[in-house]
Protein backbone atom coordinates (compact mmCIF):
# COMPACT_ATOMS: atom_id res chain seq x y z
CA UNK A 1 0.00 0.00 0.00
CA UNK A 2 2.83 2.18 -0.93
CA UNK A 3 0.86 5.23 -1.97
CA UNK A 4 -2.56 3.45 -2.22
CA UNK A 5 -5.11 5.03 -0.30
CA UNK A 6 -3.62 8.04 0.90
CA UNK A 7 -6.04 10.19 2.55
CA UNK A 8 -5.35 13.21 4.67
CA UNK A 9 -8.27 12.86 7.08
CA UNK A 10 -9.30 9.94 9.71
CA UNK A 11 -12.91 8.46 8.34
CA UNK A 12 -16.04 8.50 10.83
CA UNK A 13 -19.46 7.85 10.29
CA UNK A 14 -20.88 9.15 13.19
CA UNK A 15 -24.37 9.16 11.59
CA UNK A 16 -24.56 5.05 11.62
CA UNK A 17 -21.99 4.05 14.30
CA UNK A 18 -21.94 6.56 17.02
CA UNK A 19 -19.55 4.98 19.11
CA UNK A 20 -16.82 4.42 16.40
CA UNK A 21 -16.21 1.16 14.10
CA UNK A 22 -14.38 -0.74 16.84
CA UNK A 23 -16.95 -0.57 19.32
CA UNK A 24 -19.71 -0.80 17.22
CA UNK A 25 -19.27 -4.97 17.37
CA UNK A 26 -19.62 -5.22 13.52
CA UNK A 27 -15.81 -4.86 12.62
CA UNK A 28 -12.80 -6.64 14.11
CA UNK A 29 -10.22 -4.20 15.52
CA UNK A 30 -7.95 -4.71 12.04
CA UNK A 31 -10.91 -3.53 10.22
CA UNK A 32 -11.88 -0.43 12.54
CA UNK A 33 -8.50 0.65 12.47
CA UNK A 34 -8.21 0.38 7.96
CA UNK A 35 -11.22 2.07 7.88
CA UNK A 36 -10.45 4.80 10.07
CA UNK A 37 -7.24 5.29 8.28
CA UNK A 38 -8.21 4.71 4.77
CA UNK A 39 -11.91 5.09 4.73
CA UNK A 40 -11.90 9.10 3.31
CA UNK A 41 -10.23 7.65 0.50
CA UNK A 42 -12.11 4.51 0.17
CA UNK A 43 -15.57 6.92 0.08
CA UNK A 44 -13.84 9.63 -2.41
CA UNK A 45 -12.56 6.51 -5.42
CA UNK A 46 -16.37 4.50 -4.84
CA UNK A 47 -18.22 7.94 -5.21
CA UNK A 48 -16.24 9.28 -7.85
CA UNK A 49 -14.57 12.07 -6.53
CA UNK A 50 -11.25 11.20 -6.67
CA UNK A 51 -9.41 9.47 -9.66
CA UNK A 52 -7.44 6.10 -8.76
CA UNK A 53 -3.28 6.76 -8.84
CA UNK A 54 -2.55 3.28 -9.27
CA UNK A 55 -3.45 0.00 -10.39
CA UNK A 56 -4.69 -1.27 -6.93
CA UNK A 57 -6.75 1.50 -6.69
CA UNK A 58 -8.00 1.17 -10.08
CA UNK A 59 -9.09 -2.56 -9.08
CA UNK A 60 -10.94 -1.29 -6.08
CA UNK A 61 -13.09 1.04 -7.87
CA UNK A 62 -13.71 -2.00 -10.46
CA UNK A 63 -14.71 -4.10 -7.16
CA UNK A 64 -17.19 -1.16 -5.98
CA UNK A 65 -18.97 -1.07 -9.22
CA UNK A 66 -19.28 -4.86 -9.12
CA UNK A 67 -17.33 -5.46 -12.19
CA UNK A 68 -14.50 -7.73 -10.25
CA UNK A 69 -14.76 -9.84 -6.57
CA UNK A 70 -12.99 -8.53 -3.64
CA UNK A 71 -9.32 -10.01 -2.96
CA UNK A 72 -7.80 -7.52 -0.46
CA UNK A 73 -8.54 -6.83 2.85
CA UNK A 74 -9.12 -3.08 1.79
CA UNK A 75 -11.70 -4.20 -0.51
CA UNK A 76 -13.81 -6.21 1.50
CA UNK A 77 -13.58 -4.22 4.82
CA UNK A 78 -15.42 -1.38 2.13
CA UNK A 79 -17.74 -3.74 0.60
CA UNK A 80 -19.13 -4.90 4.36
CA UNK A 81 -19.01 -1.17 5.00
CA UNK A 82 -21.35 -0.60 2.47
CA UNK A 83 -23.66 -3.56 3.10
CA UNK A 84 -24.00 -2.38 6.91
CA UNK A 85 -24.79 0.85 6.22
CA UNK A 86 -27.18 0.77 3.38
CA UNK A 87 -30.32 0.89 2.44
CA UNK A 88 -32.81 -1.67 5.30
CA UNK A 89 -35.00 -3.34 3.95
CA UNK A 90 -38.74 -2.76 5.38
CA UNK A 91 -40.91 -5.39 5.92
CA UNK A 92 -44.69 -3.91 6.47
CA UNK A 93 -47.69 -6.36 7.56
CA UNK A 94 -50.12 -4.73 4.70
CA UNK A 95 -49.56 -5.38 1.41
CA UNK A 96 -51.99 -4.28 -1.77
CA UNK A 97 -53.02 -6.55 -4.07
CA UNK A 98 -51.38 -6.24 -7.73
CA UNK A 99 -53.12 -4.37 -9.88
CA UNK A 100 -54.87 -5.57 -12.73
CA UNK A 101 -54.21 -5.06 -16.31
CA UNK A 102 -56.86 -3.09 -18.53
CA UNK A 103 -57.68 -6.46 -20.55
CA UNK A 104 -58.30 -8.03 -17.08
CA UNK A 105 -60.43 -5.28 -16.22
CA UNK A 106 -62.17 -4.98 -19.17
CA UNK A 107 -63.02 -9.26 -19.14
CA UNK A 108 -64.37 -9.21 -15.67
CA UNK A 109 -66.18 -6.10 -15.84
CA UNK A 110 -69.08 -8.51 -18.00
CA UNK A 111 -71.95 -8.15 -15.57
CA UNK A 112 -74.48 -11.03 -17.53
CA UNK A 113 -71.54 -13.31 -16.91
CA UNK A 114 -72.38 -14.29 -13.41
CA UNK A 115 -70.73 -17.75 -12.20
CA UNK A 116 -73.10 -19.69 -10.25
CA UNK A 117 -71.52 -22.14 -7.56
CA UNK A 118 -73.01 -25.78 -7.11
CA UNK A 119 -73.64 -26.05 -3.83
CA UNK A 120 -75.87 -28.18 -0.68
CA UNK A 121 -79.76 -28.03 -2.04
CA UNK A 122 -82.10 -26.70 0.78
CA UNK A 123 -85.97 -28.17 0.28
CA UNK A 124 -88.15 -25.11 1.72
CA UNK A 125 -91.27 -28.01 2.13
CA UNK A 126 -91.72 -27.50 6.27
Amino acid sequence: MNGSFSAKRRFADDKNFRRGFSRSGAFTIKEAELLERCGSAFKELDESIREPVDDIESHFVSVCRGDAEPETAEQKVWLKYKKLTGRKAFHGLVSNPPKASASETAANSDDDDVEEVDGPEIDDED
